[in-house]
C-alpha cells in the first residue's frame, strides 16, 4: 500500500506538469478544450495527494515502521492526538501536508472562478501548475514521506517532545493553510500581468482570498506565540526568532496588499504595487520555509533540517525574479491612475503612510533575519540581530500606525475633509489626555507608557466618532448599515482588535519576575499572591512521565485559593526534562510559574515567578480581529459599500442600490425606523463597551501591579532586594515566608543584552542553560566589583566575539550600517512621501497650464485661419 502512495505522488507530479504545459500553451492558443484539460489535470492532483496522505496516516496509526518517516517520528506509546499530528511534525510530513492543502485550495479556486474571470484560466493554470510541480517534486525527491526503512524498525523513535502540545497540533496546519491561501492572490496577480489588466470582479475575488489568508495567518502566528508562552518557560510569547520572523513577513506583505487594494478599488491608484505585494507575499512563504528547513539557522522553532536548502533557494530566487520581472516588463500594461492625478491630503494618502510603515517593518524584519546569514557567508563574521534591535524600532512604527489609523479613517476619499473636526479630533484628544493623566498619576507610568496609552485611547475614541458619523449619514438606519457596510464594520472591528493588541503589548512591559526556593510547606509572597509549596506528585501518561509541583496560591485581595501545577516532563525518546508551565490566568494578568528544579527527597522546589499584566489582551485581540475579518467576508452583494460625499451624505446616482436605500429610509414605518435606530445604538454601544473593556482592563492590571498587599515591610525588602541584591533565597520574614530573589537591575541590564551561547533567540537573562547561568554569575561578580555595563559587555565580547551581543555593535562598520539605514529610512521615508504628494500637485498644475496654453494656441490658429 505504501508503494501506491508513492506512485500516487508521482502521478500527481505528472498531472501538475501536464497542467503547467497545457496552461502555458493555452496562453498563446486559448482553445477551450486545452484550457479545460489543464484545469481538470490540476484538480486531479488533489485526489492523488489525498490518496498518499491517507496512506501516510494509515501507516502512522497502524505503526508500519517499515516506513522511515513513521519510525523516526512516531512511536507505539504516543497519545492518539499526537500520532495524528506526527504527520506534520518533521520535514517530509509537513511538505506532504502543505501540498495537500495547496492542492485542495487550488481545486476550490479553479471550480469557483467567476464568469467575469474566465479569461484568466490559462494564466491561473500556469501559476498553480508551477507551484504544485515544485511541491510534488520535493515530495518525490528530497522530502519523500513514504521512503522504506530496512531493516524494519521497532517501537518507533517518537516525535520531537516540544511538539507534543495542543497548540502545536493546530499551529502548523493553520500556518500552511494561510501560506497556501496566498497562492490565489499570487495567481490572479500573475494572470493580470500576463493579460495586461484586471476588472472590478478581479478586485473582489482577490480581496476575499487575501482577507481570508490574512485571518488564517493571524490565527497561526498567535497560536505559535501561545505555544512559546506555555511551553518554553521564558515568560514571553514573541522573541523575534528567525522562524517567527519568517511567518511574520508574508503576513506583513498581505496586510500592506489589502490596504493597497483599498486604494486601487476606490481611486484606481497603485495597481502595480498591489500586484507586486500579492506576488511578494506568496514568495515570502517559501523564503521563510527555506530559513526554517534548510539548516542555515539554528532555532528553537526549527524542527527539521535536510539537504533541501539549495532547491528552496533556487525556487525563492525564481519567484522573486518572476515577480520583479513581470512588474517591470508587463506592469505598464496595467491601467492605473493618470500621472497627472493629484495626491491630496485624503484617505488614500493616509493609507499610503500606513503602507509605508507596514513595508518598513517588513524590510526591517527581512534585513534582521537575512543579514546575519549574508555577513557570515561573505565576510566570515558572525553577528546577532535579536530582540533589542527590533524592539528599538517596533514601538515607533506602532505609534505611527496608531496615529494614522485615527486621522485616516475620518478623511474622505480624494480630499482631506473631516466632518466636524473639532468634535471628531479635539474632544477625543481631551478625553484621552485626561484619562492618561489619571492613569499615569495613579500608576506611575513613565513617559513612553503615557504616550502609548494617550494615542491608543485617542485613536479608539476617534474610530468610534467616525462610526457615529457614518451611522448619522444613513439617518441612523442600523439595518441598512449592516446590510451594505459590513466591510467598513469589519475593518472597524479589526482596527479595535489591533489597538487591543497594542495595549496588551504596552502593558506587558511592566511585568515582574523573581525566583524562589521553597522547601516543603514553605511560602513566598509575590506581587499580591502567597504561594505555598505543598509537595510533589507524579504521573505517567503514554510516553511521558511528569513531576508535578503542587502550589497553593492565595490571592491576597480576596483570599481566593488556587492550586497551580507547574510540571517537568520527560519523554521516552529524550532524556532531557521539559517545562510544562503552571499558569493562573485572569483577564487582567497571568501568574506564570516555572518549575525550574526539584528535589524528590525533601520535596523542595525552585521556582521562576512571572507576573505578566495584560497578556490576555494580546490573545483576546486575535478573537476581535478574526471576528472583524469574518464580518467583512460575510459581505456578498456586488456594491462593496455605500459612498459618502463631502457633506457626509449618501451620493446620489442612477444606481438602483442608492434608489433602494433612499426609498427604504424615507418610506419605512415608525416601527421599522425605531428598530433601525435601536440597531444603530447597539452598534455604537458595542464599540464603546469593547473599547472601555480594553482600557479598564489595562488600568486594573496596573493597579494589581502597584498594590502588593503584602505590607510595608515586605515591600521594602523587595525593593532592597531589587536595588542591591542583598537578599538571598533563604531570607525569611517574621511571618516565616521566604522572600523571592529579585534580580539586580544592573545585572538584568547587562544580561538582557547578551545572547545565550547554546540557544537561539534568548538572552542570558531568560535562558536556563548551564552556560547562561554561569554567565549571569560572572555578571553578578563583576557588578559587585563595581565594573560598569560597558566594561562587562566588553569582557564577554572579547571572550566570545561580537556574536555574543544580541544587537549589532554600532561601533563596527556592519553595525553602523545595520543601525543607520533603518534610522534614516524611518526619519526620511515619511518626508519623501510628503514631498512626492506635493510634487503630484505641482505636476498637475504644470500639466493643466500646458493644456491651457495648447488650447489658447489652437484658438489663435483658428482665428488666424478665419481672418485669412
Amino acid at each position: 500500500m505504501v508503494e501506491v502512495g508513492f506512485f500516487s505522488l508521482c502521478m500527481g507530479l505528472i498531472l501538475s506538469i501536464y497542467g503547467l504545459v497545457m496552461g502555458t500553451y493555452s496562453l498563446y492558443r486559448p482553445l477551450s478544450g486545452i484550457v479545460a484539460s489543464s484545469r481538470n489535470s490540476l484538480i486531479s492532483v488533489f485526489i492523488c495527494v489525498l490518496i498518499s496522505s491517507l496512506i501516510m496516516w494509515n501507516s502512522i496509526f497502524f505503526h508500519d515502521f517499515s516506513v522511515k518517516y513513521v519510525y523516526q517520528h512516531s512511536a507505539v506509546d504516543m497519545p492518539p492526538l499526537y500520532l495524528f499530528t506526527s504527520f506534520w511534525s518533521a520535514l517530509e510530513g509537513s511538505h506532504l501536508l502543505w501540498t495537500l492543502i495547496m492542492s485542495a485550495i487550488v481545486t476550490f479556486s479553479l471550480v469557483t472562478v467567476r464568469k467575469e474571470n474566465v479569461s484568466l484560466y490559462p494564466a491561473l493554470c500556469v501559476a498553480y501548475g508551477c507551484a504544485l510541480t515544485f511541491m510534488l517534486f520535493l515530495n518525490v525527491s528530497y522530502s519523500a514521506p513514504l521512503d522504506r526503512l530496512f531493516p524494519v524498525g521497532k517501537f518507533g523513535q517518537g516525535m520531537n517532545a516540544l511538539l507534543q502540545n495542543p497548540y502545536m497540533a493546530i499551529h502548523p496546519p493553520m500556518l500552511f493553510t494561510g501560506y497556501c491561501l496566498l497562492i490565489v492572490p499570487f495567481a490572479y496577480s500573475f494572470a493580470a500581468l500576463v493579460r495586461g489588466g484586471f476588472t472590478s470582479e478581479w478586485l473582489g475575488t482577490v480581496r476575499r482570498w487575501s482577507l481570508l489568508a490574512w485571518a488564517i495567518l493571524s490565527i497561526a502566528i498567535f497560536l505559535g506565540g501561545k505555544w512559546a508562552y506555555v511551553e518554553l518557560g521564558w515568560g514571553g510569547y514573541w522573541g523575534w526568532d528567525p522562524v517567527e520572523n519568517s511567518s511574520l513577513m508574508p503576513w506583513l506583505a498581505i496586510t500592506a496588499a489589502l490596504h493597497t487594494l483599498l486604494i486601487t478599488d476606490k481611486t484606481g491608484r497603485l495597481p502595480r504595487l498591489l500586484l507586486f505585494l500579492n506576488m511578494l507575499a506568496f514568495s515570502l512563504t517559501f523564503l521563510g520555509t527555506f530559513i526554517t528547513r534548510s539548516g542555515v539557522i539554528s532555532s528553537v522553532h526549527s524542527f527539521a533540517e535536510s539537504e533541501i536548502g539549495p532547491s528552496y533557494l533556487v525556487w525563492v530566487v525564481f519567484l522573486l525574479a518572476l515577480t520583479i520581472g513581470l512588474i517591470f516588463t508587463r506592469g505598464h500594461y496595467i491601467q492605473g491612475a493618470a500621472k497627472t492625478n493629484e495626491w491630496k491630503v485624503s484617505k488614500e494618502s493616509a493609507l499610503l503612510f500606513t503602507i509605508f510603515f507596514v513595508l518598513f517593518l517588513l524590510a526591517l524584519v527581512f534585513i534582521g533575519t537575512i543579514l546575519p546569514l549574508v555577513v557570515e557567508a561573505t565576510r566570515g563574521i558572525k553577528i546577532s540581530i535579536q530582540q533589542p534591535f527590533f524592539n528599538a524600532f517596533a514601538p515607533w512604527i506602532g505609534a505611527g500606525l496608531v496615529l494614522i489609523l485615527g486621522v485616516g479613517n475620518l478623511m474622505r476619499w480624494k480630499n482631506g475633509k473631516i466632518e466636524d473636526p473639532i468634535t471628531c479630533l479635539l474632544f477625543p484628544f481631551i478625553w484621552a489626555t485626561i484619562l492618561t493623566y489619571i492613569l499615569s498619576e495613579r500608576k506611575n507610568f513613565d513617559i513612553i507608557s503615557s504616550f502609548v496609552f494617550l494615542i491608543v485611547i485617542w485613536t479608539s475614541c476617534v474610530l468610534i466618532m467616525d462610526l457615529v458619523y457614518k451611522l448619522k449619514s444613513m439617518r441612523w438606519n442600523g439595518k441598512v448599515f449592516l446590510y451594505f457596510n459590513r466591510p467598513y464594520l469589519g475593518a472597524f472591528i479589526i482596527h479595535i482588535g489591533f489597538l487591543f493588541a497594542i495595549a496588551g503589548f504596552a502593558g506587558n512591559y511592566r511585568g515582574i519576575s523573581a525566583e524562589a526556593h521553597l522547601n516543603l510547606n514553605e511560602s513566598t509572597s509575590f506581587n499580591g499572591y502567597t504561594i505555598t509549596n505543598e509537595g510533589l506528585s507524579y504521573k505517567r501518561e503514554y510516553n511521558a512521565q511528569y513531576v508535578i509541583g503542587n502550589l497553593k496560591s492565595i490571592d491576597n485581595q480576596n483570599n481566593e485559593k488556587i492550586m497551580i501545577h507547574p510540571m517537568r516532563s520527560k519523554f521516552t525518546n529524550n532524556e532531557q526534562w521539559f517545562n510544562e508551565i503552571g499558569i493562573h490566568s485572569t483577564f487582567w494578568h497571568d501568574l506564570y510559574i516555572v518549575l525550574a528544579s526539584f528535589d524528590v527527597n525533601n520535596q523542595s522546589v525552585s521556582l521562576k515567578l512571572n507576573w505578566n499584566p495584560t497578556v490576555k489582551l494580546v490573545w483576546t485581540s486575535l478573537i476581535i480581529m478574526v471576528l472583524g475579518a469574518a464580518v467583512s467576508l460575510s459581505h456578498r452583494i456586488r456594491k462593496r459599500s455605500l459612498e459618502i460625499d463631502d457633506e457626509g451624505k449618501i451620493k446620489e446616482s442612477d444606481d438602483s442600490l442608492d434608489t433602494y436605500l433612499k426609498d427604504i429610509i424615507s418610506n419605512s414605518t415608525l416601527k421599522t425606523q425605531l428598530s433601525s435606530k435601536i440597531v444603530s445604538l447597539g452598534i455604537i454601544g458595542f464599540s464603546v463597551f469593547v473599547t472601555l473593556f480594553c482600557f479598564t482592563g489595562v488600568s486594573l492590571a496596573q493597579a494589581n501591579s502597584d498594590n502588593q498587599n503584602s505590607g510595608p515591610t515586605q515591600n521594602k525588602l523587595l525593593q532592597d532586594g531589587a536595588g542591591n541584591g542583598s537578599l538571598l533565597k533563604g531570607t525569611k520574614l517574621e511571618s516565616g515566608q521566604i522572600v523571592p530573589t529579585m534580580i539586580n537591575p544592573k545585572v538584568e541590564e547587562v544580561a538582557k543584552e547578551l545572547r545565550c551561547p547554546t540557544c537561539i533567540g534568548m538572552s542570558v537573562l531568560e535562558s536556563g542553560t548551564l552556560q547562561s547561568i554561569a554567565m549571569r554569575t560572572e555578571i553578578e561578580k563583576q557588578v559587585s566589583e563595581g565594573k560598569s555595563k560597558t566594561e562587562i559587555i566588553q569582557y564577554f565580547k572579547k571572550a566570545y566575539g561580537p556574536w555574543i551581543l544580541r544587537e549589532p555593535d554600532i561601533h563596527s562598520s556592519v553595525g553602523f550600517l545595520v543601525w543607520g539605514i533603518p534610522i534614516l529610512g524611518l526619519l526620511f521615508g515619511p518626508i519623501f512621501i510628503i514631498l512626492g504628494l506635493r510634487q503630484s500637485k505641482k505636476r498637475k498644475l504644470s500639466n493643466e497650464k500646458e493644456l491651457l496654453n495648447e488650447i489658447k494656441k489652437f484658438i489663435e490658429e483658428k482665428k488666424k485661419g478665419v481672418e485669412v
